[in-house]
């Protein structure tokens, strides 16, 4: 009787117990955590080629066009133009680290881009720079700029274009030329809008109602009606959070050429 007495104490006592559940991992997943407002999918990337991860919270987008025989396997992704008469390896194309804003802050995005300009089309240095998503859909005032993508001896002329602290990037607006296509980014701007209209867009697979653009950087000139437009886009529901760039130094190493930007694109979520 005093076995089972001191048994059934036992087992109302455990049963007062508070119980442990199992923690849900958020970090590092698309989860959302109920009233955390916005936020940005932190999947982890692929361990080989990271800037070429592609799934349904992560994927990329090519602004400008790809050379001929590119070394990396991902470009089933990504939407993207073929250049007309340029090879990677004969032409000694570089493609630049990949940096994400994610790296800097835990919700960044891609807000700003920073182009010294040595004449048309030769550049010395790239960069971008990231500020951290609010739970409200807007950016917080602190911005960060990300290392330089390039950056060479010969001294350009400073460009800049930012996207207002109300608003998210979610593409690239480029200026091309249209008889070479080589001779893409002639300028480029950033395509922004809304956090709660990217969002919408996502859910019903369509662009933002309400597309707006960066100044469009650097000058471009001597061209008339020459030019075309690409707009490079993330997939609905998709903000750009990094990038990184392929490029044709200079001989000399003293600039370079752009030939397309690489921008990762990761989902915009709600809690």
């Amino acid at each position: 009787m005093t076995s089972l007495l001191f048994r059934s104490i036992r087992l109302i006592a455990l049963a007062a117990l508070p119980v442990a559940l199992p923690a849900v991992a958020w970090a590092g997943t698309a989860a959302v955590r109920p009233g955390s407002g916005y936020l940005i999918a932190s999947t982890p990337l692929d361990s080989t080629n990271p800037q070429y991860t592609s799934n349904d919270f992560r994927t990329y987008v090519v602004a400008g066009c790809i050379p001929k025989n590119l070394p990396f396997p991902g470009l089933v992704g990504s939407v993207w133009v073929a250049c007309n008469d340029l090879d990677y390896a004969k032409d000694k194309v570089v493609e630049s680290k990949f940096v994400s804003c994610l790296d800097i802050f835990s919700n960044g995005v891609l807000q700003g881009l920073f182009i010294k300009e040595v004449n048309n089309r030769t550049w010395e240095s790239f960069r971008f720079s990231c500020r951290e998503l609010q739970p409200d859909g807007t950016v917080g005032d602190r911005w960060e700029k990300g290392p330089f993508l390039f950056n060479y001896e010969k001294e350009g002329k400073l460009f800049e274009s930012t996207v207002p602290t109300g608003r998210l990037s979610f593409g690239i607006l480029e200026v091309y030329n249209q008889l070479q296509l080589r001779e893409s980014l002639l300028q480029v701007a950033m395509e922004h809008a809304a956090a709660e209209d990217i969002l919408e867009g996502g859910l019903k697979g369509r662009d933002p109602a309400d597309i707006r653009f960066s100044e469009k950087v650097p000058d471009a000139f001597g061209l008339g009606g020459l030019i075309g437009i690409h707009h490079w886009q993330c997939p609905p529901g998709m903000v750009v959070t990094g990038a990184a760039i392929g490029h044709v130094p200079d001989k000399k190493g003293k600039h370079t050429r752009p030939v397309y930007l690489l921008l990762e694109c990761r989902k915009l979520l709600h809690g």
